[in-house]
């Protein structure tokens, strides 16, 4: 029984054929949450209890499943496995609405398999703005004092040019620095700016996009009192001599911050939905089909992200 005061956090178990339900387990049984804070998991319960130690008593479990009667198979993802998952998140979606929960954390989906039934869907980030009609959300990955935020997100990569407007960069470094002022308390962020082409576009000579859009866009965010630096060469920056001593870098499109990131801190990256009424994290990674079931899945980065969700 849940006393009225408890902060519930609530965990979807992502693709029942994926690593999600093996990372949750390992994760949930690393961590230790604060007096007060409960964990609640929304899940199918017989993939449940096929990952969770028999001898040990369960976290709270919330049964979801579009036929009861189905099983998933590890590594084996099929439409219903894609459903079931869909189903999760919207029970999670629905408590939040309700007042039963206070923050979320998501194991990966299949977003191949849920476009089966939301055709286009791109993500927990994008499908979690529109359940709660936010019209800017933000991908920030988060490890040890790295920070990094996305301008564009799942996009071909052909798109990203003309996505990447002065307003929408703007955009992101103020809805980004507000998040780090009010939820991390870092009085004055220290954010810099990745430039789109190859050395920052070389004074316009590689590209005009870094001139045109992005120096306009860290001009009118130092004017409104930020500190803000950049555009910076992409390729050089992430050596740790030039990213130490910023609490944010801003990256143009999906690959060029998180091969980074992905390469340095796979196994405790954290990713966090910016500009949601509640706390949302979720690891780093995909279902991994390929070793589900294996029980060779690293927990690391779920473990992380359930952590990071008592925190803020």
């Amino acid at each position: 029984m849940l006393k009225s005061n408890s902060k519930v956090i609530l965990i979807t178990l992502g693709d029942p054929a994926g690593i999600g339900p093996e990372v949750t387990s390992k994760a949930l049984q690393n961590v230790r949450f604060p007096k007060g804070v409960v964990p609640v998991v929304i899940g199918n319960q017989q993939v449940w209890e096929s990952v969770w130690p028999q001898r040990k008593d369960s976290p709270l479990f919330i049964h979801v499943a579009d036929k009861d009667k189905i099983i998933h198979k590890p590594g084996v993802p099929t439409p219903l496995s894609g459903k079931d998952s869909l189903l999760y998140l919207e029970k999670a979606v629905e408590m939040i609405k309700s007042g039963c929960a206070h923050g979320l954390v998501t194991a990966p989906v299949s977003k191949e398999s849920i476009c089966r039934f939301i055709p286009g869907f791109k993500g927990h980030t994008t499908y979690l703005a529109r359940a709660f009609g936010c019209l800017n959300v933000e991908m920030l990955f988060a490890a040890d004092k790295m920070r990094l935020v996305l301008v564009t997100r799942h996009i071909a990569l052909r798109e990203v040019p003309a996505m990447i407007t002065s307003r929408k960069v703007l955009d992101v470094i103020t809805i980004t620095n507000r998040f780090l002022v009010e939820r991390l308390k870092i009085a004055q962020p220290r954010i810099a700016v990745l430039g789109l082409n190859p050395h920052a576009g070389e004074g316009g000579h590689i590209g005009r996009e870094d001139v045109n859009t992005i120096v306009p866009a860290i001009n009118k965010a130092l004017a409104r009192g930020m500190n803000v630096h950049g555009p910076f060469p992409a390729d050089t920056f992430f050596e740790p001599r030039n990213c130490r001593g910023y609490d944010l870098v801003v990256a143009m499109y999906h690959d060029q911050g998180l091969v980074a990131l992905k390469a340095l801190y796979f196994d405790r990256l954290v990713n966090i939905t910016v500009g949601l009424p509640f706390i949302r994290t979720s690891p780093a990674h995909g279902t991994a089909f390929g070793i589900a079931g294996k029980g060779v899945a690293d927990p690391g980065s779920m473990t992380a992200s359930l952590r990071m969700v008592c925190g803020l």
